[in-house]
């Protein structure tokens, strides 16, 4: 029996101590109600969530510049309320956002912070936050192709070559950042200040580069990040300097007729060029052009370009060359040439060849005029070169003045001459050899 009663009693202290806890809630939450019925607390170190998501500057396509300086914003908050509903709360009861419901367009704009409890029931009043605005700066973000420059001043050529052409891969750039800042930039610019002098083609890897805007003057944007590329390949490509000496061939002249006595002058003697062929040599004599001898009075003039290479360059700047004659100490007479100074070249074999052509008046002789004064007929002679000519049968051939005694006399004009080749009959087969 005692063992029961030890039992029971400890079970009525066990009911009490229960009734106990109740009554005291009871009686906490009736004085919190009668007796303090609203508290303030502050609260601190409230994480700022920051997004677009459906709002205008979403719509308007519109991007934030300055996300990092607000990616780890909190604030600081005093707020009141009903001591039941506040009085535990930590800076997880409430949430804090930027107030974007005023951002339509580019630009910085100081924006509220509002603050609220995460519990939709509790009533509760937001009294101060700190910091109540965050700056932050918006712009569309765009992207733009530019091109690519060198400047390096301190790559030169060697004596005697030359520095043709400076080339950079890729030549263009793809930037992409916030429109108003894309806008600055016009080109990018690589400053090499590499010092070298080369005589053959120099390629440089380099990912350095600057920004210029329209009028040359450096940009450092804000925000710019590049799309694709990472370095560039700037080749230097040289070329070998060389001198042209200039010269003209004629055409209708005899096997003795001196070139060089004609009083003939080139407008330019020489060319500067440049070349890729790197092996080349320094100098070279090249024939711009052909006159024929049998128009040249020497009042013409003939202009000939420069014959040069798709890869060559002139580096005169002067492409064309005028050919003029000085008839100074000249004169002209006009003669007659007998069959029996008529001379043929290159005969065909076995063939028979006959003039029908007798004698040639009228022939107009240019040369000195101590040649000339003395010129006589017995001087004068008239070459037919028959090359190519094999078929029977009368050609009109053009004669070419010469004189075995003076070089340097030419004929002027179309001096033709009617030639007949036929086959060699036998008694002139006979002939011939008793001649023989």
């Amino acid at each position: 029996m005692e063992k029961v009663k030890t039992v029971r009693k400890h079970g009525n202290d066990f009911v009490l101590r229960i009734l106990s806890i109740i009554i005291a809630v009871i009686i906490w939450f009736a004085l919190s109600i009668t007796q303090y019925p609203t508290i303030s607390r502050s609260i601190s170190n409230i994480p700022v969530t920051f997004s677009l998501d459906g709002t205008q500057a979403e719509e308007k396509g519109l991007s934030v510049l300055n996300k990092e300086d607000i990616e780890d914003i909190s604030v600081d908050v005093e707020i009141k309320g009903m001591n039941y509903e506040i009085g535990g709360y930590t800076a997880s009861d409430l949430i804090a956002s930027v107030d974007l419901s005023s951002v339509t367009k580019e630009g910085t704009y100081e924006l509220d912070i509002d603050v609220r409890s995460s519990h939709p029931t509790d009533r509760v009043t937001i009294t101060s936050i700190t910091p109540a605005t965050v700056s932050v700066s918006f712009d569309k973000i765009t992207e733009k192709t530019i091109p690519v420059t060198v400047d390096a001043p301190l790559v030169t050529a060697e004596e005697g070559y030359t520095l043709r052409d400076t080339t950079v891969t890729p030549n263009e750039l793809t930037i992409e950042g916030p429109q108003n800042e894309i806008d600055k930039i016009s080109k990018a610019t690589i400053d090499l200040k590499t010092s070298m002098k080369i005589t053959e083609e120099t390629i440089i890897n380099t990912d350095t580069f600057t920004f210029y805007d329209e009028d040359d003057n450096v940009v450092t944007p804000n925000g710019v990040t590049l799309k694709n590329t990472k370095s560039f390949d700037v080749d230097f490509v040289v070329y070998k300097k060389k001198t042209l000496c200039l010269n003209v061939a004629f055409e209708n002249t005899s096997t003795t007729f001196d070139k060089s006595s004609l009083p003939m002058t080139l407008s330019e003697d020489e060319l500067s060029i440049a070349t890729p062929d790197l092996e080349s040599e320094g100098e070279e004599d090249i024939t711009i052009g052909t006159i024929d001898l049998t128009e040249v009075d020497l009042t013409n003039k003939y202009t000939f370009v420069v014959p040069l290479d798709d890869d060559e360059v002139n580096m005169s700047g002067e492409d064309q060359v005028t050919v003029s004659f000085d008839p100074t100490g000249y004169s002209s007479k006009e003669m007659t040439v007998s069959s029996d100074n008529f001379v043929l070249l290159n005969k065909p074999s076995g063939k028979d060849i006959t003039f029908e052509t007798k004698k040639l008046s009228g022939v107009t002789v240019y040369g000195p005029e101590s040649v000339i004064s003395k010129l006589t007929a017995e001087d004068l002679y008239m070459q037919v070169d028959l090359s190519g000519v094999q078929a029977n049968g009368s050609y009109s051939k053009l004669g070419i003045v010469y004189s075995p005694k003076y070089n340097n006399i030419w004929g002027y004009g179309s001096n033709e001459l009617q030639v007949v080749i036929s086959d060699i009959s036998v008694s002139d087969d006979s002939s011939e050899a008793e001649e023989e």
